[in-house]
Parts: C-alpha cells; sequence; structure tokens
C-alpha cells in the first residue's frame, strides 16, 4: 500500500505556528559561529554533540556558563564575555534575511485563509529586533515568547504553542507547528499539535521521529 507524505498545505488546519530560530531566520549557525570563537580565545573545542542538544530549548544550561566552568573562570567579567559574543552574534544574524521558502510557505497558507502565529523559547526582545527588519511584524498577530511562560517552561514543555493557541482562539487538532529542532517536535505534539520538522546542519542529527514529516526545506513545499 503507498502512503501518501503528510502535506501540511493541505492539511485541515485554521492556525500555523511557526518557531522563529532556525526555521524562520537562521539565528542558531551566527549563535554558534560565534560561540567557537569564544571557546578557542580560552583554548577549549565546542563540543558540537552537547550544542546540538540544547537547541530548541531555554531550559538547558547556557553554554557560556558550562565554558566558564570547563577553564575554571573568566578573565574578564561575564558581562565583558557576552557583550562581545552577541556584538558578533548580532552582526552576522543582522545579515541574514528569511531561510529559503519562509516567504513562500507564508503565502500558500494564506492563499488558504490560515493564521499565523509564533512561538519562540528566545526572548520578546529578540524577536522584536529581527520582525520589523524582515517586514513579518504584521505576518503574526500573536507573538509568545519565553517572556510569556518562563525560561523553565519553554520548549521541550508545550506551554509555548499551547498559549499561541489560546490566544489565536484556535483548539490544539486544528494548529499545524513548524519546527526545527527535537525539543520543538516533542513540544508541539505534547501540546495535541500536528508538526512538519525542518532540520538544519546543527539539527539534523536530532531525533524527528515525532514529526509528521520532515522536510529538507520549507522550498519543497512549493511549485
Amino acid at each position: 500500500m503507498t502512503v501518501v507524505p503528510f502535506d501540511p498545505l493541505d492539511a485541515d488546519i485554521d492556525l500555523v505556528i511557526w518557531d522563529f530560530d532556525g526555521t524562520i531566520l537562521d539565528t542558531e549557525w551566527p549563535a554558534y559561529a560565534s560561540a567557537t570563537l569564544e571557546y578557542e580565545r580560552y583554548g577549549q573545542r565546542i563540543d558540537l554533540a552537547r550544542w546540538q542538544a540544547t537547541l530548541g530549548s531555554a531550559v538547558a544550561k547556557p553554554w557560556w556558563a558550562q565554558l566558564r566552568d570547563d577553564v575554571g573562570g573568566f578573565d574578564e567579567s561575564e558581562e565583558e564575555f557576552l557583550e562581545r559574543y552577541r556584538a558578533y552574534k548580532n552582526e552576522l544574524t543582522d545579515a541574514k534575511d528569511v531561510l529559503p521558502g519562509v516567504r513562500g510557505v507564508l503565502g500558500a497558507f494564506d492563499a488558504r485563509g490560515v493564521g499565523f502565529a509564533l512561538a519562540s523559547s528566545s526572548p520578546r526582545y529578540w524577536l522584536d529586533r529581527h520582525l520589523p527588519r524582515l517586514g513579518l511584524v504584521e505576518r503574526f498577530p500573536v507573538v509568545i515568547s519565553s517572556d510569556d511562560v518562563g525560561t523553565d517552561r519553554t520548549k521541550p514543555h508545550p506551554d509555548l504553542f499551547v498559549l499561541a493557541a489560546e490566544r489565536s482562539g484556535v483548539v490544539p487538532d486544528r494548529c499545524l507547528v513548524i519546527e526545527d529542532t527535537n525539543h520543538g517536535v516533542v513540544a508541539a505534539k505534547a501540546a495535541g499539535m500536528s508538526v512538519v520538522a525542518v532540520p538544519h546542519r546543527l539539527t539534523e542529527m536530532q531525533d524527528f521521529s515525532q514529526a509528521d514529516r520532515v522536510l529538507s526545506s520549507l522550498e519543497v513545499l512549493l511549485p
């Protein structure tokens, strides 16, 4: 018997809830590249597997705290360390546009009258930094961040997605989530929603067995 792949553009849904980091905008590689420089500055090598395991969740121990523990403390203040790291990460991220297929898929769902929300484990200031410059503010009438649920209840907990659905006035089983990490997929399923995973080079080795479909890129869905 032929199994027809789950088609998100044809799914019986009312709301698409988008993740942000790594799904709409490639913020993950700039963060990794910037952290790698800081590890090298302290004579260390970044552990890619450990980095990958924490992607998509704000619950895990911050990487810079792990580096500080590994080297027995910084030779500068944590504020100075983070200011340098964030400046380079922001420089790399600010130069990027949305990932391939994002605008096309937004348009395809628009044509069906499907609504949008955004649910991210990142703080609100991070989303407010990028959504306006990408021209996406009007696309997402509901934006949920870690500020709304607390960092201890971000992905893989379902709270972000549940709140996004509630504020959109849509029941969970009428929602589709688009994610790039295992943590996000687990959270979406725990919220009772369908989920499409679009892994990238930092998450492609994660377990996406719970996803309704795994795509190499959102462009796959477009004509």
